[in-house]
């Protein structure tokens, strides 16, 4: 892989991806504290990267491509670990998880059928992934600090957390399917009505 491929920011972004499984482990082994920090240094890995590529242009196909897999690494490992600790309830889990692999499976879907179409995150995505980091920061406050009663705020976020992945991955689907069909109604146009209509535009150009 050349340099200019494997750049600074890019390799910070790999960095992001390893401490997915060093978070985990600390968590299975219930080093909350020391998994917090890991969560920190991830936050923070993930505000650099975007530093340095804007900073010194180094945006790249596989930046752009690795960033948000990145993030949903990290975000997968900390809700399986987290619920295997009892932190989150497994059903959480499960309707994250699958909200994130029926968007992969639609987006590769239509990738194959017509063509790669990049869909930007919608604010319903935004606001799902921020809550997301919320609740596996309550999570983890909640087992580390007991004292201080985050019951009802970690319940709260988990009520959220469920709502926003639900809608964000219906609209998410909604998007795609109004996007593809859009897309194969303009394939399905015959050629040569496509001609015929150029040339009734220059008619009414000369007329």
């Amino acid at each position: 892989m050349s340099a200019r491929v494997l750049s600074p920011a890019n390799e910070i972004t790999i960095l992001r991806i390893m401490f997915a499984p060093i978070f985990g482990i600390l968590v299975v082994d219930r080093h909350y504290l020391a998994a917090l920090l890991v969560l920190g240094a991830a936050a923070i890995s993930d505000f650099a990267d975007g530093f340095v590529a804007r900073s010194f242009h180094q945006k790249t196909p596989l930046g752009v491509a690795l960033d948000p897999i990145a993030d949903k690494i990290l975000m997968t490992t900390a809700f399986l670990v987290l619920s295997f600790s009892g932190a989150l309830p497994w059903w959480l889990t499960i309707v994250v998880i699958t909200r994130d692999v029926g968007i992969l499976l639609t987006a590769g879907v239509i990738s194959l059928v017509a063509g790669y179409r990049p869909f930007p995150p919608s604010l319903l995505g935004k606001a799902s992934t921020t809550v997301q980091v919320g609740t596996v920061l309550a999570a983890l406050a909640a087992r580390i600090w007991p004292e201080w009663s985050l019951g009802l705020l970690l319940h709260g976020l988990i009520d959220l957390t469920a709502a926003l992945a639900a809608a964000s991955g219906l609209h998410y689907l909604f998007v795609a399917r109004h996007r593809f069909g859009l897309a194969a109604s303009a394939a399905e146009v015959p050629e040569e009505l496509n001609s015929q209509r150029i040339e009734e535009l220059k008619e009414q150009f000369k007329s």
